[in-house]
């Protein structure tokens, strides 16, 4: 596994470094959210000073691990992951099913698989298993003319509605749905014919009401309090209520690293995860939220950039894969932060706290940066 040098001329440093800041203010706020003074003490009585904060530490590990995968990922030739995108995808999903059978329950879900002592979560790695599956069976079968037809669409179908009925199973809807719209977005790219897509929203819309009835009540009462968070202010709409105080308070410049309020007395819930841009947004205010936000579109720019400067169907449709991975989860997360959304349980990707997803963004952004340095020389059809 060697790097041309020749390739570095064509690394895209805008997309790396991009790809850097993100982590690199999220550990900054991530130090807040997890303060606890002397806490870690006890566990590393080596480091200087009196406060500490573990999730940082945990996190700051996570994007060490995230560097190396990436630039492993870079290393290898784009034509490698073709080849072996359809392995990929069946390893994925046979971690899926290892998890409803020997995983690790936690608040009534079984979404993690324990391996060495470490905690990692399976679906979170199935998103570019399927970005890479996906991409191989378009490339190799490409829509027609007017794009595909309900025949083409089935190999489709049961490539992206395998993982989601398993994920369903454990049960994380959140991300099943995160799997589905990757898959969707990826399809409609390649192209459908307008009278099929038609009908497949008119089916998706028909099918609204068995999905409803077929939610767990909590999921129900979630997509509820969406509608009236105060009819519940202390149950389902507790944790949108006390975001909303936690970025309403934070105002134009924020309330100072360390200082915000909802976040130090632990009213917000889930303030290293699902709702860390709430804490973002009430230490730095609207300009630090800004800022970041603009991170994120310079990132998915030069992801898309990458899309449309492939010269194979394969790279271009992996790229635009991770593109729209970062787009959904980043709307999606904040979009429930902000009350807009139900809390579905989506991490901020590169932001939030957590290996598995850390991991993953950094391995697909890997991918993006190699299709980079070899779209020019990227032979797209494999045996």
């Amino acid at each position: 596994m060697t790097l041309d040098r020749r390739y570095l001329s064509q690394f895209d440093w805008w997309l790396f470094a991009v790809s850097l800041l993100i982590p690199l203010a999220g550990l900054t706020v991530l130090y807040s959210a997890g303060y606890d003074p002397g806490a870690l003490r006890k566990a590393f009585s080596w480091l200087p000073g009196e406060y500490y904060s573990a999730t940082f530490v945990r996190q700051g590990v996570f994007l060490i691990a995230g560097i190396i995968v990436a630039l492993i990922t870079i290393a290898i030739p784009t034509q490698k992951w073709e080849r072996y995108s359809y392995l990929i995808y069946f390893m994925a999903l046979l971690s899926l099913v290892a998890v409803l059978l020997f995983g690790q329950s936690s608040h009534g879900s079984r979404r993690w698989l324990l391996l060495g002592g470490i905690r990692i979560q399976p679906s979170e790695f199935v998103k570019v298993a399927l970005i890479l599956a996906v991409a191989r069976y378009i490339s190799k079968h490409p829509p027609p003319v007017g794009g595909y037809g309900f025949k083409n669409l089935i190999p489709l179908a049961i490539i992206i509605g395998l993982p989601m009925a398993l994920i369903v199973r454990q049960p994380d809807l959140g991300t099943a749905l995160a799997v589905g719209a990757i898959g969707a977005a990826m399809t409609l790219f390649a192209g459908i014919k307008p009278k099929v897509l038609a009908i497949l929203a008119a089916a998706v819309l028909i099918a609204a009401v068995p999905l409803w009835e077929s939610l767990k009540p909590y999921q129900q009462r979630r997509i509820m309090a969406l509608l009236d968070s105060e009819s519940d202010a202390r149950g389902s709409g507790y944790h949108v209520n006390q975001s909303k105080i936690a970025i309403g308070s934070g105002g134009f410049s924020g309330k100072g690293f360390l200082k915000g309020t909802q976040t130090q007395l632990e009213f917000l819930p889930e303030h290293t995860t699902d709702f860390v841009f709430a804490v973002l947004a009430e230490e730095w205010g609207f300009l630090g939220s800004v800022c970041v936000l603009a991170l994120y579109f310079l990132l998915i720019y030069r992801i898309l950039r990458v899309t449309l400067k492939s010269y194979d169907l394969f790279p271009a449709l992996v790229a635009f894969g991770v593109a729209f991975l970062v787009f959904f989860h980043m709307a999606v997360n904040i979009g429930m932060v902000l009350g807009m959304l139900p809390v579905v349980g989506l991490p901020l990707p590169l932001f939030s706290y957590g290996g598995s997803s850390m991991l993953t963004v950094m391995f697909a952004i890997g991918l993006v940066l190699g299709i980079s340095m070899r779209r020019l020389t990227f032979i797209g059809k494999i045996g």
